[in-house]
């Protein structure tokens, strides 16, 4: 064989072969279906801080500070609303709010609200909280507010919502009571996206107008995964979404960190999917309310030798956070508990996006460090 024809063959083939190469790459590239959307999503989680969202936390230090307590988020819009504002709520007792929504009924701002018969019936201790015997309920009935109480025969009404004209949600772990707001550890979130008020629109409607409580409930979320601008969310309601299993999902999920702050830690898949994820090499740390509310919980994550604490404030620490990954964030009114999963009023909403996660990552760090290992009398407190 000649050379010339030699040499042009040695050039032919790799050439033949990357050009082969080419077209599959593009014809892959080009034609595979794109992939189907899933529970914990990875490509929008916007790094800005989200137009449609606004995070409080409460300040419980030094506690008692009148005047200047979360409910200070939520008068203005009280006070502003024209039509309608639709209030759920378990504890029930701060005067300054409860007054508000009574002068927007008298103004003819229609005003109903949802609480719980026993806990949203308390009236203030006089000399605890410096102010004069009041009863919440009282004064909204002469202010001709209408109310439903959740009763407990199928499980709490434990949802915590203000909706102000259908344009304004406020949600999280937050009641409208004086502990919640002077004492405990709290987070309220200040939402305007449609697509999210809608959902809590209709599920306070199946609490006030259908009176379908706790087990009885049938309202699932209306729209359960949405994209509000860059960031994706979930939403969830309790019994009818199997919120539990959402979360483990999400906890399944993580690749980097898990770190919770939780007021009541019994559920034992939970505890199950930390402890898997912890030996699978997930940071997963966190802090647990002290008042003898999760001893198993308790219990099953430190002798997996997991590190958890135990929360600092003398008070309560009420959140129920879960920070994944250090972009994603769930939150909400959801213990993590059986009853909340299966015959309680709740709700939880998980937002992806890292800029929200840093702000519930330096609260976390916050009570994290407030907080202590547990002692042996905190893991047998039950027994």
């Amino acid at each position: 064989m000649p050379r010339s024809q030699t040499f042009e063959s040695k050039i032919f083939i790799p050439v033949l072969i990357i050009a082969i190469a080419a077209f599959s790459f593009a014809f892959v590239k080009f034609t595979t279906p794109s992939s189907p959307a899933v529970t914990q999503p990875t490509g929008l989680m916007g790094n800005a801080t989200p137009e449609w969202v606004t995070v409080y936390f409460t300040n419980p230090n030094p506690p008692d500070n009148l005047g200047s307590g979360i409910d200070q988020k939520v008068l203005p819009a009280i006070d502003e609303a024209r039509v309608s504002i639709d209030v759920t709520s378990f504890d029930f007792n701060l005067p300054g709010l409860v007054n508000a929504l009574a002068r927007a009924s008298q103004r003819g701002v229609k005003v109903r609200v949802v609480y719980d018969g026993i806990n949203g019936n308390l009236a203030l201790d006089n000399a605890s909280t410096n102010y004069r015997p009041f009863n919440s309920i009282e004064a909204l009935k002469a202010a001709g507010v209408s109310l439903v109480n959740g009763g407990r025969t199928n499980g709490l009404m434990h949802d915590k919502m203000v909706i102000v004209d259908g344009e304004l949600l406020f949600m999280g772990s937050w009641n409208l009571s004086y502990n919640d707001t002077y004492r405990n550890n709290n987070n309220l979130l200040k939402i305007s996206a449609p697509q999210l008020i809608q959902n809590y629109q209709a599920k306070f409607n199946e609490l006030f107008v259908d009176q379908k409580f706790g087990s009885r409930a049938e309202m699932k979320a209306g729209l359960p995964r949405m994209t509000i601008g860059d960031t994706q969310v979930e939403n969830y309601f309790s019994p009818s979404d199997e919120v539990m299993d959402q979360l483990i999902k999400l906890v399944m999920g993580a690749k980097k960190s898990v770190h919770y702050m939780i007021y009541t830690f019994t559920d034992e898949d939970l505890v199950s999917a930390l402890i898997a994820q912890s030996r699978a090499g997930v940071d997963v740390r966190g802090v647990i309310e002290g008042r003898c509310t999760s001893p198993d919980a308790l219990a099953s994550l430190t002798f997996a030798k997991l590190p958890v604490k135990i929360d600092g404030n003398k008070y309560a620490m009420h959140h129920k956070v879960i920070i994944i990954d250090h972009d994603t964030v769930v939150t909400g009114s959801f213990n993590f508990t059986r009853s909340a999963d299966t015959i309680n009023d709740d709700n939880v909403i998980v937002i992806h996006n890292s800029s929200i996660a840093a702000e519930f990552e330096m609260e976390y760090q916050k009570i994290d460090s407030a907080g202590a290992a547990p002692s042996t009398a905190d893991i047998n407190c039950a027994k």
